[in-house]
């Protein structure tokens, strides 16, 4: 497969200016974070926040079966996921950011930060399950090690932070050119800010 260049903005440094707030991103000179998957997230996160009273950011990693020039699995994959949060937990409004990443291995890998509504689910180990077995035919799922966080009022101001750290490192510049052109490598939410 050919590599793309990619039209988003690399940055090689530990912050990110977002919206007039520096915030710490997970990074290295050696690769870089793209700055907009980055910009996303905080977008997504900050909109959950003004929306529910607790958030709580799941991490997940996915690998799969066979190889795809789409992202059609995936994508079909998050459709059902909401589908089946709203069923099972009454969250309509669900956020999250997925990236797809491909680099020396014969099939990309998906990450992605889901972003609930804290009060309908507070700890994701049920969930985590959940979401296995509905992607056990398609591939294998990994949990990382501290792959939650809890926002409420009482750690705002740290968790979000971290939440934050954690998320950027979906963002990195590697693995993300070795795809179609007209396949995405990243995908978002679109959860609107409540003022």
């Amino acid at each position: 497969m050919r590599k793309r260049r990619n039209r988003k903005t690399v940055i090689y440094d530990g912050w990110i200016k977002h919206n007039g707030e520096s915030i710490e991103i997970c990074n290295s000179q050696d690769y870089g974070v793209y700055k907009e998957v980055v910009s996303a997230f905080i977008d997504q996160l900050d909109s959950a926040i003004s929306i529910h009273k607790r958030v709580l950011v799941v991490n997940l990693v996915f690998s799969i079966n066979n190889y795809t020039e789409t992202n059609k699995t995936f994508s079909k994959f998050m459709k059902n996921i909401i589908q089946y949060l709203d069923r099972a937990y009454d969250i309509q409004k669900v956020g999250y950011q997925w990236v797809r990443e491909h680099e020396t291995a014969k099939k990309q890998h998906y990450h992605l930060a889901l972003i609930l509504d804290g009060d309908k689910i507070q700890h994701p180990a049920k969930l985590n399950e959940e979401i296995r077995e509905k992607w056990l035919s398609k591939g294998g799922m990994h949990k990382p090690k501290n792959c939650f966080y809890y926002i409420n009022k009482h750690n705002i101001e740290i968790d979000r932070l971290r939440a934050i750290y954690r998320a950027s490192y979906m963002a990195k510049q590697r693995g993300k050119q070795y795809r179609p052109s007209q396949t995405k490598d990243y995908f978002c939410s679109r959860l609107k800010y409540n003022k």
